[in-house]
């Protein structure tokens, strides 16, 4: 059922099997081989990473023959952006493949990270070509618009500060330990233009704190339109 399961998904015949399996085994089962080594799947993410890197990097070098190497950079980024790579991960269900002997949280990131570790199975199962194959035609093809790269906001903190430097507006970001009982909210972030605050948000993180008052900024000031327009 494992295995007829992922190759609807990889399309691929699975030849060394225990490699898949190691690429769905969480750290916190605690798994061991003969030898006492750990078996989960951070090496093969490790290796998944590294894999997708290239073959995202040679696709975007064909489909924009004369773009730069900044935007290129920034396509990729785009691409292999942790969001982008849970969205990815949680629409094709790869969670449900996971070994789950503890009850442990996982959080958002464990969508991209047995992503990259499928990546890295197949690679280590089927060699370069046939990963590379898999990646193209599994995931880019079937995850990302490659139309909407150049629209697409990776950073809306890096976009509201950009666009206060090119309209000469002072654009100020003052985040804050919050203290409240919530503890999904840890910092506060206020964004003032001018001194005249704009927006507020409230996240887990000092990061994400910053990047949803940051959106919320980008939408409320149509900085789109102004961009763009």
């Amino acid at each position: 059922m494992f295995f007829s399961r992922l190759r609807k998904i990889t399309t691929l015949k699975a030849y060394n099997k225990d490699v898949y399996r190691t690429a769905f085994t969480h750290r916190s089962t605690n798994l061991r081989d003969d030898d006492g080594h750990l078996i989960n799947f951070e090496r093969l993410e490790f290796l998944g990473d590294s894999m997708l890197s290239i073959v995202v990097s040679s696709f975007l070098y064909e489909k924009f023959p004369f773009a730069k190497e900044g935007t290129l950079t920034k396509y990729r980024a785009k691409i292999v952006s942790r969001e982008n790579l849970n969205q990815i991960g949680q629409k094709i269900d790869l969670i449900h493949f996971l070994d789950q002997k503890s009850k442990v949280n996982f959080g958002k990131n464990i969508h991209g990270n047995l992503l990259e570790a499928l990546i890295g199975a197949v690679f280590v199962d089927r060699g370069y070509k046939k990963c590379s194959s898999f990646v193209m035609k599994k995931i880019l093809e079937e995850h990302v618009d490659i139309d909407q790269l150049q629209h697409s906001v990776l950073s809306y903190k890096g976009v509201m500060i950009e666009w206060g430097q090119k309209t000469k507006k002072n654009v100020t970001f003052k985040t804050n330990s919050d203290n409240g009982l919530d503890p999904e909210f840890n910092y506060t972030t206020q964004i003032f233009l001018d001194d005249k605050q704009i927006v507020k948000a409230r996240g887990v993180s000092k990061k994400k704190s910053e990047e949803k008052a940051a959106k919320r900024a980008f939408h409320a000031m149509n900085i789109k339109s102004r961009i763009h327009g």
